[in-house]
Order: structure tokens, then C-alpha cells, then sequence
């Protein structure tokens, strides 16, 4: 892997390098498929270059991948769908009887106390 131990700790640098392994090619090979020449891939891997924003999205495109799966390769990021913002819960309390009518009054009110023992 053509990476220094300063650009080693930046994510997307590490995972450039481990798509770039993970599909066999050499740093030249990766390089040509992403644009680059072999000198500025080899200044982003040391660290001596800064990665743009617009490169990133330019390296995506050429990897045929979104941003968001070069940042957390080797996983793909799947967006979560079923997501519910209501919250449902259920409350299970035993009381003995002489508290049972007490609590029910105190939740429920009187007018409505009387629905539930219909």
C-alpha cells in the first residue's frame, strides 16, 4: 500500500488504497483509471496532497461507486427505510384491587373509567 503512516490515519486515503488493492491494480493502473497522474495519486497517499472535495467526487465516479461507500468500505452504506419515529410502548403494572379502581380513575378519569368496565 503506497501510503505514509500520516495519511494512514485519514479514512478515505486508507480506503482508496484498500479499493485500489482489494481490485488488484498498481498504483500507475489505479491511477490512469482515476484521472491522476501516478505522481499527484502518490502525493495524496504520502499525505503531501490534499484531497478536494470535487477529486472525491470525481473518484467516485470512476470507481462507479457513491461517496458514502468509498467512506465506509468495505461496507456499503444502506439507508435505513423502515425507520418508525413513533414510539410505542406498553406498560404492564399489577396492582391488588384496592388499588386497581384508584390508578384506573387517576389515568383514565372518571367518565372514562366507565368505558373500560363495559
Amino acid at each position: 500500500m503506497g501510503i505514509n503512516k500520516k495519511a494512514e490515519h485519514h479514512p478515505i486515503i486508507v480506503n482508496l488504497c484498500k479499493i485500489m488493492n482489494d481490485r488488484r491494480m498498481g498504483q500507475n493502473e489505479f491511477a490512469s483509471l482515476l484521472g491522476f497522474s501516478d505522481s499527484k495519486l502518490s502525493k495524496i497517499f504520502a499525505g503531501k496532497q490534499k484531497l478536494h472535495i470535487e477529486d472525491f467526487s470525481k473518484i467516485a465516479i470512476k470507481l462507479k461507486m457513491r461517496e458514502i461507500d468509498i467512506i465506509t468500505y468495505p461496507k456499503i452504506f444502506r439507508e435505513n427505510e423502515n425507520v418508525n419515529s413513533e414510539v410505542k410502548a406498553q406498560l404492564t403494572v399489577e396492582l391488588s384491587e384496592n388499588l386497581k379502581e384508584d390508578v384506573l380513575k387517576l389515568v383514565f378519569g372518571n367518565s372514562n373509567l366507565e368505558l373500560f368496565y363495559k
